[in-house]
């Protein structure tokens, strides 16, 4: 009887051949998979530095708006007239665009939406911001420089304390801030070394756009600012606001609180004391021998001079600050409300 040998050599090699096919397969979607992965790594990370190239601009772009209450000139551009094609337009660094806009809702709290365009590494990222006004009046910084190359060495001495004595908690004040890099600021106080003291827990100087002193002084007039000023000899002076047309020179004494708007030189040849915000848009002059105390602030105008001759010393006071500000609503710098990034 003949017996019949089977063999599976016919059969086995279709099966090795499906098995080459779908390895063949896998390593193809394996090779695919990587090399998505790559193209959305590459992504993301362009995205990253897009993003973070947003926030970079953002955070520029707002501490470069200008000090003030609201914020209807900058929505209105650079022209200055609101309903053209440059309405919000704001200076931003290379490789972004900014643009302002009022905020949805109520003026009160004055707000408005800052939107940014960044690119960077290939990508490109959105993000907007609601800003308003910060609740520190003016800047946190003893004395307050429209133009930080008016800076001149002081002859006599000159005092910065930023840490209030009546406020022991609350936050160090710069000793000086303008617009600019705060470095030239830096510069200068090194270079006064012996001329001009610092307290020992002070802050750095503070980059920080001009004090909008044009603004202020048409406030005070509408608010009934006493034209001659509120200055006393000798006692308690009364809370007040004071607005002096043109150079103020004061006698041998003289004291103040609130807040003293000169538009002009303030010219001091004896002894001054003043609780509250000083400003003089021609800049301030300590002659030999005389002596300036401000507790509070000094608000300077573009090319006014501080130029002390004899002593000078302004310290941190925060209930002279708030009294002003009580008087008077002060300018305040912009800041970030809320933020979110647009895909």
């Amino acid at each position: 009887m003949r017996r019949t040998v089977r063999t599976t050599r016919g059969g086995a090699l279709p099966a090795a051949l499906v098995l080459v096919a779908v390895a063949g397969a896998v390593s193809g979607a394996v090779a695919t998979l990587a090399r998505t992965e790559l193209v959305l790594a590459r992504n993301r990370e362009a995205a990253a530095h897009a993003l973070a190239a947003a926030d970079g601009c953002l955070a520029i772009v707002a501490a470069d708006l200008p000090a003030g209450w609201g914020f209807e000139a900058p929505i209105a551009g650079p022209d200055g007239v609101a309903g053209t094609a440059d309405d919000g337009m704001r200076p931003a660094p290379a490789g972004c665009a900014a643009r302002l806009a009022p905020a949805p809702g109520a003026p009160s709290p004055p707000r408005a939406v800052l939107a940014v365009e960044a690119e960077a590494a290939g990508g490109r990222r959105s993000v907007e911001a609601v800003v308003a006004r910060s609740a520190v009046p003016g800047v946190p910084a003893l004395i307050w420089l429209a133009d930080a190359t008016s800076l001149e060495a002081p002859a006599g001495v000159l005092e910065l304390d930023g840490g209030d004595a009546a406020r022991p908690a609350a936050p160090v004040l710069a000793p000086l801030a303008a617009p600019g890099d705060p470095a030239v600021l830096d510069a200068w106080l090194v270079a006064q070394a012996g001329r001009v003291t610092l307290s020992a827990s002070g802050a750095p100087p503070l980059g920080a756009p001009a004090p909008p002193l044009a603004e202020l002084a048409m406030r005070l007039r509408a608010a009934g600012a006493m034209p001659g000023g509120m200055l006393v000899p000798a006692g308690v002076p009364a809370l007040a606001l004071s607005l002096v047309s043109g150079d103020l020179v004061t006698g041998p004494s003289a004291r103040g609180w609130g807040l003293l708007f000169v538009d002009g030189r303030l010219d001091i040849g004896g002894s001054f004391e003043f609780s509250g915000v000083v400003v003089a848009t021609g800049g301030i002059r300590v002659a030999s021998g005389a002596r300036l105390d401000v507790a509070g602030a000094i608000w300077l105008g573009g090319g006014a001079t501080l130029v002390v001759d004899g002593e000078a010393r302004v310290a941190a006071h925060a209930d002279g600050l708030e009294a002003a500000d009580g008087l008077l609503r002060l300018p305040r710098r912009a800041t970030l409300a809320s933020l979110r990034d647009i895909p």
